[in-house]
């Protein structure tokens, strides 16, 4: 009888430990809408490749999406001994994923590889004196600009900063962007394109481990499928939902939805440098004909605002009182013809989001209304951005983020500085005097100053229409139920997941 009974609450024992271990996520699936393009962050400008390597590699410093303050990372603390200098001490026994402890020099090539071969080398890293780099001893290093930069520690946050293993990078040559190796709190273990990215948990991580053993980035391209994989128990969080499952997904009980104003820019690019497009009296007659409120309706479902010009209303550096470009056809129609402009036809390139093919859809119909005849192209992400590098596109539907950072000079300075052309800059868009300013607002350290350079750089844009700014749309997660975490994730882009936990 003793023996039972002793089997009984070993059996209770066994049972209440199982349910208490139900909560534990071992395995976090993430489904996304499209795959990265690389998984070597000095070349990545889309969400995928970024949200991939935030899991794999860290910066010196990063940007708190709350505060927006400046919090350390791979360097412990810093010190700006003059206007262009900055001294970071960096932390000790940092393991990179192959074994390799972090060494000055390991950061002095990272950060060298930004200035140099970087898709931001030609804007960004140009304010870094490439020989201006020394590392005193293994745990320090001195990083000097070509003079004072504005903006530039919150800059560190970018991805492509991100402080990589030389050995790793020289030794995988070309193909590193397919072995990343990195000091983050994840360890990548395989890519299968087209399907998914698997990353482990780093055994050796310097600082809090992940809430679980394995991450996969699994790319789901059809929303449906997306919603569904979420609801079936497929996947543990969707990342950009379509607005019309919102209500659905939250009415079901399956699934919670977290919902934040966005600081994401969708826009609607064109090529400057495609003789259809080269007179700025087409592009702001493209501007008037197409009406803004009607795209919120139709495509997020009026879960978006529409901005006034090139940059998200966030922004401090957004005039106040400013006010979008009235929808007028006939004005439109007037500009036109005074370019000389009878039966144009233009390509218009999106990739393959539900909101995008929407937006695209909605763009043909009015611009059909002033006389212009729309050609719709469809790409996966990773081939969109590819074929946009080639200059053979017209107009296109894309979006650049402000996040953590709300610093109008580098949201600007990828978008329509001259020297971005062929990384950044997809517009093709090139003006001295937007060059000039833009320059000159990260050579001053005056915020007022640099208030001014920005309101005249936000009036010559809506002169020139390099692009027309369309919406900033809610940003939308879908999680399981008993997810927590997703609200802390704030700033719109897919950040470091780690931390999630289940109830």
């Amino acid at each position: 009888m003793r023996v039972k009974k002793v089997m009984v609450a070993l059996a209770l024992a066994a049972a209440l430990a199982a349910s208490g271990n139900a909560a534990e996520m071992k395995h976090f699936r993430l489904g996304v809408l499209s795959e990265a393009f690389t998984l070597d962050p000095t070349q990545a400008t889309d969400t995928y490749s970024f949200g991939a390597a935030r899991q794999i590699f860290e910066p010196l410093v990063n940007v708190d999406g709350h505060t927006k303050k400046i919090y350390p990372v791979l360097a412990e603390k810093w010190e700006m001994p003059d206007d262009h200098t900055y001294k970071f001490y960096l932390r000790h026994g940092v393991k990179f994923h192959n074994g390799d402890e972090m060494k000055a020099s390991d950061v002095v090539f990272s950060l060298k590889r930004f200035a140099t071969e970087s898709v931001f080398a030609s804007s960004v890293g140009k304010f870094i004196d490439p020989e201006g780099f020394e590392a005193p001893d293994d745990y320090t290093v001195i990083v000097r600009t070509k003079g004072p930069v504005g903006g530039f520690l919150e800059n560190m946050k970018l991805p492509a900063m991100a402080i990589m293993s030389e050995r790793a990078v020289k030794e995988g040559g070309k193909e590193y962007f397919r072995h990343p190796v990195g000091t983050g709190p994840f360890k990548f273990v395989s890519w299968t394109k087209g399907e998914r990215i698997e990353m482990e948990a780093f055994k050796d991580y310097w600082g809090q481990k992940p809430a679980f053993e394995k991450f996969s980035i699994i790319t789901l391209p059809d929303a449906s499928t997306r919603v569904i994989a979420l609801e079936t128990g497929k996947v543990d969080m969707i990342y950009q939902i379509p607005n019309n499952e919102v209500d659905r997904l939250n009415e079901t009980g399956k699934a919670k939805v977290v919902q934040a104003p966005g600081l994401s820019l969708t826009y609607l690019g064109m090529n400057n440098d495609s003789p259809k497009l080269s007179d700025p009296r087409v592009r702001q007659a493209i501007d008037l004909a197409i009406n803004k409120d009607a795209y919120q309706q139709v495509v997020f479902q009026g879960m978006a605002v529409t901005p006034a010009g090139p940059l998200i209303p966030a922004s401090t550096f957004t005039p106040k009182n400013s006010a979008p470009a009235p929808f007028d056809p006939e004005k439109a129609k007037q500009l036109l013809a005074e370019a000389g402009v009878k039966n144009l036809t233009l390509s218009l390139w999106t990739t393959n989001s539900e909101a995008r093919v929407n937006g695209a859809t909605v763009i043909q119909s009015m611009l059909a209304q002033v006389g212009i005849r729309v050609e719709i192209q469809v790409f996966e992400g990773g081939v969109f951005y590819d074929r946009i590098k080639r200059n053979d596109h017209e107009l296109f539907l894309a979006s650049w983020g402000m996040q953590t950072n709300r610093d109008a000079g580098k949201f600007w300075n990828g978008l329509f500085n001259s020297k971005a052309i062929g990384s950044s800059n997809n517009c093709r868009f090139s003006d001295k005097e937007i060059d000039e300013m833009i320059d000159a607002s990260y050579a001053t350290l005056d915020q007022e100053k640099r208030f001014e350079i920005f309101q005249k750089i936000w009036e010559r844009l809506l002169e020139l229409k390099p692009m027309i700014a369309l919406s900033v749309s809610d940003e939308l997660y879908a999680g399981r139920k008993d997810l927590v975490g997703m609200e802390d994730l704030c700033d719109g882009q897919i950040n470091y997941l780690g931390n999630l936990t289940l109830k």
